[in-house]
């Protein structure tokens, strides 16, 4: 076993020196992907005495799986998610590969989001194996480690349609150690609406894009984010919509032949992503009928029940109940029939932030409250 296997801060420091930042980010002149870390994880694991496999969605970006079978004839499986992979680190104030401390807080990419809340775990899971716990243990434990989560949660995505299932899930995130059994999900659109480019001096030769597109853009505002709001779900609250990208022209002397507008929506359960898509068709009929839309990207939301006995046990490891508007890896889990909640120490108010950290007296709490989980304490 390694030396450091049962010491959050020592693990967390290894964690942040590998960069795993997702190829859609930033990476500022380092290797982009997972690879680095996955290698890491599935070394650790192995070294726990796990049996381990990788899955890979895209070339040099695996997702790892490391299943620790019990003494005994398993009557249930558990699953820790960490993802492998962190946001990009262009603009931050503190080394983004070196865990520095200031203060009682531990900095650098990841730290919260989610490095450190994946070292509090496996320092639970090395205490785990060598307690007297193991030795009678009817649990099949599994760190199902997910490349892409930052991406759409494609890792997560990937092992559900191979086949991975769990009795629950548990994806890590900086929660404050509270039990998120509710999450919304995320409906994200473009719509690209077309004109005819001139040149700027003779704008009526042309058609502006970027005209045509704003009565939707009111609409879109005036009708659509209401009625979204107006959608309760009494654990979730309202709908949402952010009209995030409005993209037209690139030059100021011509007249723009695209404009493009992106939308993050959140949904719940009682708000269906296909009713939401159609009243934006109708709205896109109604005021830039030459418009397209298109999807790029869609997630469940989900409501784990509270009286879930695992959902339960962790509640009694940690603070007490919470719900997100913020979409991981547990909606994946949980739309493919795994009852999932997200967990971890660390304040998602400091996840992707110029100087993430996490405080290092939740780090501990955090491999505390992992370890007491597992224990059933």
């Amino acid at each position: 076993m390694p030396t450091s296997a049962t010491d959050p801060k020592k693990i967390l420091r290894e964690l942040i020196a590998l960069p795993s930042v997702h190829p859609e980010a930033d990476a500022v002149g380092t290797v982009p992907g997972e690879a680095a870390m996955a290698a890491w994880m599935a070394d650790h694991l192995r070294a726990l005495g796990a049996d381990v496999r990788t899955s890979l969605i895209a070339p040099g970006r695996p997702s790892v799986v490391g299943v620790f079978e019990p003494a005994r004839k398993a009557r249930a499986t558990v699953a820790f998610a960490p993802h492998l992979d962190t946001v990009g680190v262009r603009g931050m104030t503190v080394p983004a590969f070196q865990m520095t401390e200031k203060a009682g807080r531990l900095h650098g990419r990841g730290a919260c989001d989610t490095k450190g809340p994946t070292a509090a775990m496996l320092a639970a899971v090395g205490r785990w194996l060598e307690s007297a716990a193991r030795k009678t243990s009817d649990l099949r434990w599994i760190v199902a480690a997910t490349a892409g989560e930052e991406q759409g949660s494609l890792g997560a995505q990937a092992l559900v349609k191979e086949g991975f299932r769990a009795d629950f899930a548990v994806a890590l995130e900086p929660t404050d150690l509270k039990v998120v059994y509710a999450a919304k999900g995320v409906l994200r659109v473009w719509i690209e609406v077309p004109g005819r480019a001139a040149h700027g001096a003779k704008p009526e030769r042309g058609d502006n894009a970027v005209y045509r597109a704003l009565p939707l853009v009111q609409a879109l505002k005036d009708e659509l984010a209401p009625w979204l709001a107006a959608q309760r779900h009494p654990v979730l609250g309202g709908c949402s919509l952010n009209l995030g990208i409005l993209q037209g022209g690139g030059e100021l002397n011509l007249v723009p032949a695209l404009c493009r507008i992106g939308l993050d929506i959140r949904v719940h359960p009682g708000c269906a992503a296909a009713e939401v898509r159609r009243r934006l068709a109708a709205l896109i009929a109604r005021h830039a009928p030459k418009a397209t839309l298109s999807l790029h990207r869609e997630g469940p939301s989900f409501v784990t029940e509270q009286s879930d006995a695992w959902a339960k046990r962790l509640r009694g490891a940690g603070r007490g109940w919470e719900a997100a508007d913020w979409f991981c890896d547990a909606n994946v889990f949980a739309g493919h029939g795994t009852p999932a909640v997200a967990f971890g120490p660390g304040s998602i108010r400091q996840a992707h932030t110029k100087d993430e950290y996490i405080e290092e007296q939740e780090l501990v709490a955090g491999a505390g409250a992992f370890e007491k989980f597992m224990r059933g304490a």
